[in-house]
């Protein structure tokens, strides 16, 4: 069955899904605000982020700089911008929404200040929370685009939402499971940025496979303590959107968090880094909010707290790992 989707983010993400989505069969409309980008992918390509490779034939995506037009009468809206620019597109976007559509947010951050993961900023400002679904798991984009073999989790409130949404997706090469647990899946997706980093600054320095090994498995039972605070499934931390998504990051070279921990932990300044990348690295941007939300909940997250402590150049990354290997013996 055919859909009419609008895909809100013409970067490497959204762009990947409109592909996969126009692939599938539905009706894809894309926009963005980039007009060297659009005329790209009117082409077929999007030069920016994929070189030469053919995304898909011309015109076979819509593409336009209009939200109006890329939003009436859309069924699905699937928010592909960066967290940090969730609130201000929604905002814009709201007065063309359809009231009975369904937002899917792919955002992986918290909002600074509010400390919202996105869902809620998109309940906030558009509401309809039964409506919102979060999609999440170990995707490339680029390897989406190649049609390699993928597999990610679909989460909303409603089952029949969740599990209509990934029927959308669900599509040979690309197999997507459906979930009711929203906070766990989305807050997977977030906090494996922030790890991913410290993953990278531990291989940049050449502090090898053992502390890589227990740096991650660590790691994921403090994303598990987050998640199971706010109320999220521990069995979730353990699928696609947790376990997956966090190997893939923080061992995968395609991961933009891991290739900026990387530099850092050859010694780099995070200041230079950034200005030299092109596509948003959103564990830069997220790790502090990560830390206060944990911290708000009372949950002891050591890592992440070290990792924040690196990036604001408080600590540099080996009296980090000393406070890491140094805290009091437990029992695991």
């Amino acid at each position: 069955m055919s859909n009419k989707i609008a895909v809100i983010g013409s970067g490497s993400w959204g762009s990947a899904q409109a592909v996969h989505l126009c692939k599938a069969g539905h009706k894809v409309t894309i926009w963005g605000r980039n007009s060297t980008d659009l005329d790209s992918l009117r082409e077929g390509f999007n030069y920016r982020y994929f070189g030469d490779l053919k995304l898909c034939d011309p015109g076979a995506l819509s593409v336009t700089d209009s939200l109006e037009e890329a939003l009436t009468g859309a069924e699905y809206v699937v928010f592909a911008v960066p967290s940090e620019a969730m609130r201000h597109v929604a905002q814009q976007a709201n007065t063309y929404i359809s009231p009975t559509a369904i937002l899917i947010s792919t955002a992986k951050g918290l909002e600074k200040g509010s400390l919202l993961r996105m869902s809620e900023v998109l309940s906030e400002v558009v509401g309809r929370l039964e409506r919102i679904v979060v999609l999440s798991g170990p995707s490339f984009a680029v390897e989406v685009v190649k049609g390699l073999p993928t597999a990610v989790t679909l989460a909303s409130p409603v089952p029949k939402v969740s599990s209509t949404t990934a029927s959308l997706y669900h599509y040979k090469y690309f197999r997507a499971y459906a979930s009711t647990d929203l906070v766990g899946v989305e807050l997977g997706g977030v906090l494996k940025n922030v790890i991913a980093l410290a993953a990278g600054m531990l291989d940049g320095a050449g502090m090898g496979a053992n502390a890589r090994a227990a740096l991650l498995t660590r790691a994921l039972i403090e994303i598990r303590r987050v998640v199971m605070a706010l109320g999220g499934r521990s069995s979730t931390v353990s699928g696609l959107s947790g376990l997956g998504d966090l190997l893939l990051t923080a061992t995968g070279d395609l991961s933009r968090n891991r290739q900026v921990g990387l530099l850092l932990g050859r010694g780099k300044k995070l200041g230079d880094i950034m200005r030299k990348m092109e596509q948003v690295a959103e564990g830069v941007h997220t790790a502090q909010s990560c830390l206060q939300l944990a911290q708000s909940l009372g949950v002891e997250t050591p890592i992440i707290e070290e990792t924040c402590q690196v990036l604001s150049e408080k600590h540099d990354l080996k009296q980090a790992i000393f406070n890491l290997l140094s805290r009091s013996q437990k029992f695991e």
